[in-house]
């Protein structure tokens, strides 16, 4: 029936069976192919591609990368081939090992495409180490907030997916007549012709990345799992100018950073402190009608409308809280335990301890950072169970907290609230928005078309929030607490719904105003209430409470920022895991800070609209003194 044929090495086909299992991996490869090909294609609209010389290198990188996709598991499958040699007049288990072997690498390849493919829809960023550290750290996963519905959606795609792998590569050797999809020498060129468009769009990549193409780069970047080829020394023999910036790794190095033994005046009674954080909780929802217990809380305390978190994740915005230092600094502070000035001043002051969590102080690593060294007895986290419940449980037992120890102590509580982390958890009773998202599938939505009902949900779990941030205050009042505590709520960074094109936060290089805008209600005992319009932000909420307890040494000698009632600063720094953002009235500029990426200014206007590419280089040219500025004071602290 079959030529003698050899499409894997090692193999003759002086046996039917052999024969037969050759011709049959190789159609099933060069479907694989097809699909792999058709996968990465699905990434193409995120392009923004436009011009035919980008097309025809989005089309070529396609191909090429389509091929090297392919050859991973066809290389394993031949390999197995080569150990087994399934060659016997009955097929038998060794046929059995190398259709598995086929079978499974094929499958892994396409689910890590098509798991990269909604990934990238969601939040336009790639499996990249920020992934690699939620799949590997404790409580991690559990900080997605995946429902149920989507685990069962994915489990329930998972298995399709191999189901059908499985039945291809069945159909393709039960029916033997129809498997010669491609003939040997035709599969052998088209993969050689792969191949080279690889190799040629590597070296367009490695040139645009030393030239700074854009348009190119950007084309790249939507292909997954790519291997950002670059060729600075070959480039540099050859003459051509180094157009595109240096990387610039400000990340890392040696803490020295004296957090203790801060100069203060003594006070006759230290007060108490309640902080309070809202998991992406953003500015307008500090609302009479969605958060009435917040609202009348402001009414007598300071209530700060222009404030802003330090970042778009929840590391980034919780460090700039506590430490009040810019986001390059996370890396260095969480590998060397470093704890903050403020946590030190409070446990030298014997301040009684409650620290609760809905999440988790694995991740993010708060263990490591902002409560490095406390005792475990002082760390509540709650991690099973609704968002809701578990936010609604902290609360009765950081008020029944505030009761035990000695009550001449003064006491600290800290609480992280979870239910407005999406999936967005409250009960039925605390429903304002009654049109609300009623299951949030990670898998099957749309953030696009379903924005308004996705965030209905979002209102009305800060509605539960209010709740019990209202029962919190009730009793501090009734208590008597309330004379001598402060209380802050805010929010660790904001929530977009589409306004800006993204859902969610933390959206690669880019600070939109509804990731970043976060409320900052502030009672102070014995400061009359106000309302605050300068722009502040989180890394001034560190200063400002060692203040309130006395320490007068400058906030520069142990932060970034001065306090909250300071000047308005000319700008204010943001960032995430790669990228530090600098904001003013004008423009957002961002670069990347770690070399995960080329490095390449992104450049908007403060109303994160799209700047001219001819006003780029103008705009740094005028920015570059405090784009340095910025870098030496993200290495202050560190050696």
């Amino acid at each position: 029936m079959y030529k003698s044929v050899s499409v894997l090495p090692g193999k003759t086909a002086d046996a039917v069976p052999a024969v037969r299992l050759e011709a049959t991996l190789r159609s099933y490869f060069a479907l694989l192919y097809l699909a792999v090909f058709t996968m990465i294609g699905l990434f193409w609209p995120f392009t923004g591609a436009d011009s035919p010389a980008v097309m025809t290198y989005l089309l070529l990188s396609t191909a090429g990368y389509a091929s090297l996709y392919t050859l991973a598991p066809l290389a394993l499958t031949a390999l197995t081939m080569r150990i087994v040699r399934p060659g016997a007049a009955r097929p038998g288990w060794r046929t059995a090992l190398v259709y598995a072997v086929a079978h499974a690498g094929s499958t892994l390849i396409l689910l890590c495409l098509y798991a990269d493919y909604r990934l990238y829809g969601l939040y336009e960023y790639h499996f990249n180490g920020f992934v690699w550290n939620l799949l590997t750290t404790p409580g991690g996963i559990a900080a997605l907030g995946a429902t149920d519905t989507t685990l069962a959606t994915v489990v329930l795609q998972v298995s399709l997916l191999a189901l059908g792998t499985a039945l291809t590569l069945w159909l393709l050797h039960r029916f033997p007549s129809k498997t010669r999809l491609l003939p040997r020498r035709a599969m052998m060129a088209s993969t050689g012709l792969a191949l080279l468009a690889l190799l040629s769009t590597e070296a367009v990549h490695a040139y645009s990345s030393h030239t700074c193409q854009e348009d190119f780069l950007q084309a790249a970047e939507a292909i997954p799992f790519r291997l950002h080829t670059r060729a600075t020394t070959f480039f540099n023999r050859m003459g051509i100018k180094r157009a595109a910036q240096s990387g610039l790794r400000i990340a890392g190095g040696e803490v020295n950073y004296s957090a203790k033994d801060l100069q203060a005046d003594p006070l006759p009674a230290y007060p108490n402190i309640v902080m309070l954080v809202g998991e992406s909780f953003r500015w307008d929802l500090l609302d009479p009608e969605i958060t009435p217990n917040l609202w009348k809380l402001s009414q007598s305390s300071l209530r700060f409308e222009r404030h802003y978190s330090g970042g778009n994740r929840t590391r980034m915005g919780l460090f700039s809280m506590f430490y009040g230092l810019y986001a390059p600094y996370w890396y260095s502070f969480e590998r060397q335990r470093i704890a903050p000035a403020l946590m030190e001043f409070i446990r030298a002051k014997n301040y009684r301890l409650a620290l609760h969590t809905s999440q988790s102080f694995d991740y993010p690593e708060l263990r490591h950072t902002l409560f490095s060294g406390i005792p475990e007895q002082h760390l509540q986290e709650l991690k099973s169970g609704e968002p809701w419940r578990r936010d609604s449980q902290n609360i009765t037992d950081l008020i029944a907290r505030m009761g035990e120890g000695d009550r001449r102590q003064p006491f600290f509580g800290f609480m992280f609230f979870e239910s407005t982390h999406a999936p967005y958890s409250f009960p039925e009773d605390a429903t304002i928005r009654p049109d609300y998202q009623k299951d949030l599938n990670y898998v099957k939505m749309n953030p696009r078309e379903n924005a308004r009902q996705i965030h209905a949900r979002y209102i009305n779990a800060a509605h539960h929030i209010d709740r019990e941030v209202g029962r919190l205050i009730d009793h501090l009042e009734r208590s008597g607490m309330m004379r001598n505590t402060i209380v802050m709520f805010t929010g660790d960074h904001g929530e977009e719904f589409m306004e800006k094109g993204h859902w969610g936060h933390g959206h690669g290089r880019t600070f939109p105003e509804e990731q970043i805008r976060v409320p900052l209600v502030l009672h102070l005992p014995g400061r009359a209430p106000a309302v605050v319009t300068q722009r502040t932000t989180h890394l001034q909420i560190a200063p400002t409470l060692l203040a309130e307890l006395g320490v007068r040494q400058d906030p520069r000698s142990y932060s970034s920022a001065d306090t909250l009632f300071a000047p308005s600063a000319d700008y204010f720094v943001v960032g995430e895991y790669d990228y530090v953002g600098i904001m003013d009235d004008r423009y957002k500029i961002s670069f990347p800070y770690t070399t995960s990426d080329f490095f390449r200014y992104t450049i908007q206007d403060a109303q994160d609209g799209p700047v001219p590419r001819e006003a780029k280089e103008r705009i740094l040219a005028q920015y570059q003194n405090r784009i340095e500025e910025v870098v030496r004071e993200s290495r202050r602290f560190v050696n």
